[in-house]
């Protein structure tokens, strides 16, 4: 094929690509009205806090499941943090035990909570 007939197929092919624009996207569900305030973590000490209170909320019979899912969110995008180099708390990026207790009993809470 030449440049051109590939280029004319490409077109074709994508046409109205608003499909894949990110102003298309919709959530998967709607978050409750009482949202938590996802913010960056400034320092290692705003992550732990982070965890403490993801780790009450999963032993916590008064955490909502909105509540859950958001700090099953935060805590996950926290160990991409880690990954990343952004974050580089100790007890939460280097002793991983903590973080997999804490993840996985909001995991269950989350479960359980749907059922």
């Amino acid at each position: 094929m030449t440049r051109i007939t590939t280029a004319l197929l490409s077109i074709a092919l994508v046409g109205n690509a608003i499909a894949f624009s990110p102003n298309s996207v919709k959530p998967l569900h709607s978050h409750s009205t009482t949202k938590l305030n996802s913010f960056a973590m400034d320092s290692d000490e705003d992550a732990m806090n982070m965890m403490m209170k993801a780790d009450l909320c999963a032993h916590s019979d008064t955490c909502s499941l909105d509540d859950a899912e958001h700090y099953l969110e935060e805590v996950l995008h926290m160990q991409s943090d880690c990954a990343s180099g952004s974050l580089s708390s100790e007890k939460i990026c280097e002793d991983i035990t903590f973080p997999t207790q804490v993840i996985a009993s909001l995991r269950q809470k989350v479960e359980n909570e749907r059922r």
